[in-house]
């Protein structure tokens, strides 16, 4: 997920720089990904754009709820295939770890 992604013409500063953060821990090669980094930086934009939220005025708040939403939905995505990627190597481990104990036997 790219940087043009996460943001949009109503992003804030620091959510900008936290986007920023994300982008560069997504873009990690999946074996160097930290699933609590990634955590991490997902609850901080979660109380940033809440934040926000409370901060602007209607119509504002309007846009920036309706840009945020397109961008939670990709987030969303992304989060589901790290989930099934580290499940499917769970489930790879777990079987090598039969077949080894198998062939010792």
């Amino acid at each position: 997920m790219n940087l043009d992604k996460l943001n949009h013409s109503l992003t804030p500063l620091f959510l900008g720089k936290v986007n920023a953060a994300i982008a560069v821990c997504v873009a990690a090669e999946p074996a160097a990904l930290s699933t609590e980094q990634f955590h991490h930086l997902i609850s901080l934009r979660h109380s940033l754009v809440l934040r926000e939220l409370r901060r602007l005025s209607d119509d504002a708040r309007s846009a920036f709820a309706e840009n945020e939403l397109t961008i939670n939905r990709e987030l969303e995505a992304l989060a589901l295939e790290l989930k099934l990627a580290a499940k499917e190597e769970i489930v790879g481990f777990s079987r090598a770890q039969k077949a080894a104990k198998r062939y010792k036997k």
